[in-house]
């Protein structure tokens, strides 16, 4: 009886452990506060619409700490905190785009992937905070 509730107890541990919390895991700050939000993106709106083609990003505020950056891979849409993970809130931690990174505009030269949110320059070995993004068709429902 003993070694089937471990087997439940541990079968329940791993269905409720989601991949991209697995990934979070240890390398997102927690100098950043956790704003509960949601929102629905119109993709065949023109500010919207280059969603639609891999390689493509775009640039959300008024949602997460100091906005979100959403990225087309090809394969699905990521979304990311604009905020510098590395930084409390402030007038310089929202990041720069440029390509496929985006750089902290505080003077230290963090830069982050949006394909992954790996830091890619800098050495806090800290990530971008992910937010969970599902599409239904044109639209997108972003949210955390």
């Amino acid at each position: 009886m003993k070694k089937m509730l471990l087997l439940v107890f541990t079968v329940l541990l791993f269905v409720n452990c989601k991949e991209d919390d697995i990934s979070q895991n240890g390398c997102v700050s927690n100098l950043l506060p956790n704003y509960g939000f949601s929102a629905e993106i119109n993709m065949s709106l023109p500010l919207y619409g280059g969603l639609q083609f891999a390689g493509n990003s775009v640039y959300i505020n008024n949602i997460g700490v100091k906005g979100v950056y959403l990225y087309n891979t090809g394969s699905s849409i990521v979304a990311f905190e604009a905020s510098d993970p590395a930084h409390g809130p402030s007038s310089c931690s929202r990041m720069a785009i440029s390509g496929i990174e985006v750089t902290c505009e505080c003077g230290d030269g963090n830069s982050y992937e949006l394909l992954t949110g790996q830091q890619t320059e800098g050495d806090t070995g800290n990530c971008l905070r992910a937010y969970r993004v599902e599409r239904n068709g044109l639209i997108l429902s972003v949210y955390n």
